[in-house]
C-alpha cells in the first residue's frame, strides 16, 4: 500500500483482523542477511541482503542493527561450512570469521561445543512497528485502511474481477466496494480469496512455532551454522528473546496453536545452541504459518522461501487479479514493487517505484502527560495517559488492536494484574460498556492463555495460579477458554 500510495495510486487495504494479526506478526522478527538460506538458494539469499541493506536505509525506526553469528557447534557437520563459504562468496554476502575467544566474548551463553563462528548482517525487526509505519506513511498520502473487515468473496463480471463484497466483523454489515486493479496479498489466506474467483492457488501450509524468554539473552542473533532446521535461532528483541522455529505441514492457517512437544523440542534445541536456555523464564509460545508458494514442489524445510507474483489473467483468463504469495518478511518490500510495477503499468501509471529511498515515517508517539501516574502495567510501564493516547490513535478500538499498540499484557506476568486495571479504566472514559469490559478482560485472558498453556513451569506457573486467585476468585470470571 506505501508503494500504491507514492505513486499516486487510490489504495484501499482490507485487513480482516487487526493490523499484523497474520504471519506478519507471527514471525521470529528476523531481518535475514542470507545466511540461512545461500547454500539452497543463493537467489533468495541476494533478495534477503539486498532487502536487509535497503530497509536499513528507510525502516531504521523498526530495526536493531544486532549482527548475526552463525555457530558451528561440535557434531554439526564440518562438510557444511565450506559449503556455507563458498555459497556465500559466490552469492555476494558478506561475512567474516571470529575467533571463539572473542565469540565468548560477545555473547556468554554461547555454547562451549561451538567450534568456528562467522559473523554476518543479521539484524532485529519489530514486525509491528513495521507494518505501522507502512501504512501510517501511505494513510498520510490519502490510502484508506479497513480493519476488523473480511473479504467474502471477489467480485466477478465474465472473465474481469471489478471489486469485492466486504463483511465488517464487528457489525456485522456486509458491502461492496469496486476497484480497477485487486491485489490479492492475504498471505496464507490467499487461495481462499482467489478461490471466490474460480482461481486455484497451490499454497503449502508450514506451521512454525516460536518461545519467547523473558530476558534479553543474547546481544547478536545465533544462528546454527547447519542445515536450515527446528530451533536454531534466538533472536534479541528489545527486552525478550525468540527461540524457533519448528516447521509443521498444517491442512488450513487457521489458529495455530503450538503444542507442548514442540515447545519441549525447542528447549532441547535451544540448549545446544545457549546451554541453560531451558531454566530461563518462558513468557509464551506462539505461532504463525507460513504461505508456501510450490506447485509441483517439496513442502516444509525443502520448500523454496521465495515469492511469486501472479497475473491470473495470464495464467487464468481472469482479468484485473494479481495475487503475490510466498516470500519473508524480509522481502516484502521487493515483493510489494515488483506487484505494483505490473499494477501500475495497468493503470497506465508511469511512476517509478520510490520505497528503496523514501523513508517511512517514524511512528507518531501518542502526547504524553508531564505528570505520570501510577503505572496500571508495570512489565510495559503504562499508566493512564498513555493507554488514553494510545486508544484515541486508533481508528478503530478493538482489544486486540489496543493490545498491540501498547504491549499491555505483554510482558512477564501475561496481565495478571493490568487486564482488569485497564478494563476498569477504558470504562471510566467511556470507551468500553460493562458488558464489554467483560469481553475485554476475558477475551485478553484467553488470548494470553494461548500462549502460556505450554509454558507452565516455574515462575510462570507461580504467576498463573496468582491469576487464578484473581480473576477466578475475586472477579468470579472463571472460563474454561481463558484457563481459569
Amino acid at each position: 500500500m506505501w508503494d500504491l500510495s507514492l505513486r499516486g495510486i487510490d489504495a484501499v487495504l482490507v485487513e480482516q483482523r487487526e493490523l499484523a494479526y497474520g504471519t506478519t506478526g507471527r514471525c521470529h522478527g528476523l531481518l535475514h542477511s542470507g545466511g540461512r538460506y545461500v547454500v539452497r538458494d543463493g537467489d533468495v539469499a541476494r533478495e534477503c541482503y539486498q532487502e536487509n541493506q535497503i530497509l536499513r536505509r528507510v525502516a531504521a525506526g523498526a530495526i536493531e542493527e544486532t549482527g548475526g553469528l552463525f555457530v558451528h557447534l561440535k557434531g554439526d557437520d564440518p562438510d557444511y561450512i565450506m559449503r556455507w563459504t563458498d555459497a556465500a562468496k559466490s552469492a555476494g554476502l558478506p561475512f567474516e570469521e571470529i575467533d571463539l575467544r572473542e565469540a565468548y566474548r560477545l555473547e556468554p551463553l554461547l555454547s562451549r561445543d561451538a567450534r568456528r563462528a562467522f559473523w554476518v548482517p543479521d539484524a532485529a525487526v519489530d514486525p509491528f512497528d513495521l507494518v505501522m509505519m507502512n501504512v501510517q506513511g501511505a494513510v498520510e498520502c490519502g490510502a484508506k485502511v479497513l480493519t476488523c473487515t473480511r473479504v467474502e468473496k471477489l467480485l466477478v463480471e465474465g472473465q474481469r474481477v471489478r471489486g469485492a463484497v466486504l463483511k465488517d466483523m464487528e457489525s456485522g454489515e456486509v458491502y461492496s466496494i469496486n476497484a480497477e486493479v485487486v491485489i490479492n496479498a492475504a498471505g496464507p489466506w490467499a487461495g481462499q480469496v482467489a478461490a471466490t474467483a474460480g482461481v486455484h492457488l497451490d499454497l503449502a501450509y508450514g506451521k512454525g512455532t516460536l518461545l519467547i524468554f523473558s530476558q534479553r539473552l543474547s546481544n547478536h542473533v545465533l544462528n546454527r551454522l547447519r542445515p536450515p532446521g527446528d530451533g536454531d535461532i534466538l533472536v534479541p528483541a528489545k527486552t525478550v528473546s525468540l527461540l524457533g522455529t519448528t516447521d509443521l505441514a498444517v491442512p488450513t492457517p487457521e489458529n495455530p496453536e503450538p503444542t507442548g512437544e514442540e515447545v519441549s523440542s525447542l528447549l532441547d534445541l535451544g540448549e545446544e545452541l545457549a546451554p541453560g536456555l531451558a531454566s530461563r523464564r518462558i513468557v509464551r509460545a506462539f505461532a504463525g504459518v507460513r504461505p508456501l508458494y510450490n506447485p509441483g514442489e517439496e513442502a516444509g524445510r525443502q520448500a523454496s522461501r521465495g515469492f511469486a507474483v501472479i497475473d491470473h489473467e495470464r495464467l487464468h483468463g481472469i482479468s484485473n487479479l494479481y495475487s503475490v504469495v510466498g516470500g519473508k518478511l524480509t522481502t516484502y518490500r521487493l515483493m510489494a514493487e515488483q506487484v505494483v510495477d505490473i499494477v501500475a503499468a495497468k493503470l497506465g501509471v508511469s511512476d517509478q517505484c520510490r520505497t528503496k529511498d523514501v523513508c517511512l515515517p517514524s511512528l507518531t508517539a501518542a502526547p504524553t502527560s508531564s505528570t505520570k501516574g501510577a503505572p496500571i502495567c508495570e512489565c510495559e510501564l503504562l499508566d493512564k495517559n498513555t493507554l488514553l493516547q494510545a486508544a484515541h490513535h486508533l481508528d478503530r478500538f478493538t482489544p486486540g488492536a489496543f493490545l498491540r499498540s501498547t504491549r499491555l499484557a505483554h510482558g512477564p506476568c501475561q496481565g495478571t494484574t493490568c487486564i482488569y486495571r485497564s478494563a476498569l479504566f477504558l470504562y471510566q472514559e467511556k470507551l468500553l460498556s460493562y458488558e464489554g469490559c467483560q469481553e475485554f478482560i476475558k477475551g485478553t485472558l484467553s488470548s494470553r492463555w494461548q500462549g502460556i498453556r505450554h509454558v507452565l513451569q516455574g515462575d510462570q506457573a507461580r504467576q498463573l495460579e496468582l491469576a487464578r486467585g484473581i480473576y477466578l476468585q475475586n472477579l468470579q470470571l472463571g472460563d474454561s477458554k481463558n484457563g481459569l
